[in-house]
C-alpha cells in the first residue's frame, strides 16, 4: 500500500510518492508547506526535477536546509546556452547551487533521455517501475532547444495505479513522445505546464487517454494560465475527472 500526493502549491509542481519503504519526490515547488509528508528519517531515495525552473526545484532549498539526504537526484538534461531566454542565468545558477550541494552529501546524478527500450523500466524499486519517455536526444540537444524541450516526461507504475508526469514539456516534444511511443499509457496524467495552452498537445492526450488528469496550477497568476482551450482539452479526453491543485492537494492510493 501505498500513496501519490499531488499538492496544492500554486501555480508550481510538487508531487510526493510514498511506497511501502520509500519516499520519492517529483518536482518539489514548497515542500517544506508539506512537510508532514516527508519521512521522519529525512531520506528521500529519488527526487526528479523535470527541468531547472525555479517553481519546479525551488523546494531543494528546503530539503537542504533541514537536512534531509537525497539518494538519487534525477533531472533534466538541458544544457543552458548564453543569453538562454527559456531560464534566467540566476535561476539556472541556484539549481545547479543546490545539485552541487547534495552530490556533495553522497547524492548521485543522473540526467536521463528517452530510454533507448522499454523492454525493461528505467528504474524499479520497491515495487514501482520509472519508464522514461523523453526527452529525446536530438530534440533536447539541437540548435533550437528550449528548456521545455529538455523537460523530463515519465511514466510511473504503482502497482496498478499508473501515473505520466509531463512537468512543463513542450508541444513539440509531447507530440514526439505520443507518436513514438506505443502501449505504456497510464490511469492518472499529470498535465504539463500548469494548465497552460502551451503544453496542452492533443495528441499526446488523446494517446494517454487518462481516466484521471491532475493541472497543477492556480488562477490570477500568469494570464492565460489556466487556458480555456487547454482545460477543454483535457475535460474532453479524461475518463472520469479532471482535478485542479488550487482546489485541493489529491491523494491517490495504490
Amino acid at each position: 500500500m501505498g500513496s501519490l500526493h499531488c499538492l496544492n502549491v500554486g501555480c508550481s509542481d510538487a508531487t510526493v510518492i510514498i511506497s511501502a519503504t520509500e519516499t520519492f519526490l517529483v518536482d518539489c515547488h514548497n515542500i517544506g508547506d508539506h512537510a508532514h509528508l516527508l519521512p521522519k528519517s529525512k531520506y528521500i531515495r529519488g527526487v526528479f526535477i523535470t527541468h531547472q525552473h525555479h517553481d519546479h526545484f525551488s523546494g531543494l532549498e528546503y530539503l537542504k536546509d533541514e537536512g534531509y539526504k537525497i539518494g538519487c537526484l534525477i533531472y533534466s538534461p538541458y544544457e543552458r546556452r548564453y543569453g538562454d531566454n527559456s531560464v534566467r542565468y540566476d535561476e539556472w545558477n541556484e539549481f545547479c547551487g543546490y545539485r552541487d550541494h547534495f552530490e556533495s552529501k553522497g547524492t548521485r546524478l543522473f540526467t536521463p533521455y528517452r530510454q533507448e527500450s522499454f523492454d525493461k523500466p528505467y528504474w524499479s524499486i520497491d515495487g514501482l517501475k520509472f519508464w522514461m519517455f523523453g526527452p529525446y536526444t536530438t530534440r533536447a540537444t539541437s540548435d533550437t532547444r528550449c528548456l521545455h524541450d529538455a523537460c523530463l516526461v515519465f511514466r510511473v507504475d504503482l502497482g496498478q495505479r499508473i501515473c505520466t508526469f509531463a512537468g512543463d514539456s513542450s508541444d513539440g516534444s509531447l507530440e514526439e513522445i505520443a507518436l513514438g511511443t506505443t502501449g505504456i499509457w497510464g490511469d492518472i496524467l499529470h498535465a504539463s505546464h500548469h494548465g497552460s495552452i502551451n503544453g496542452a498537445d492533443e495528441t499526446f492526450i488523446k494517446k494517454c487517454n487518462p481516466k484521471h488528469t491532475v493541472i497543477s496550477t492556480a488562477e490570477d497568476v500568469y494570464s492565460n494560465i489556466p487556458h480555456p482551450e487547454a482545460l477543454a482539452r483535457y475535460e474532453a479526453h479524461t475518463r472520469v475527472r479532471v482535478y485542479r491543485t488550487d482546489e485541493s492537494s489529491w491523494k491517490f492510493t495504490f
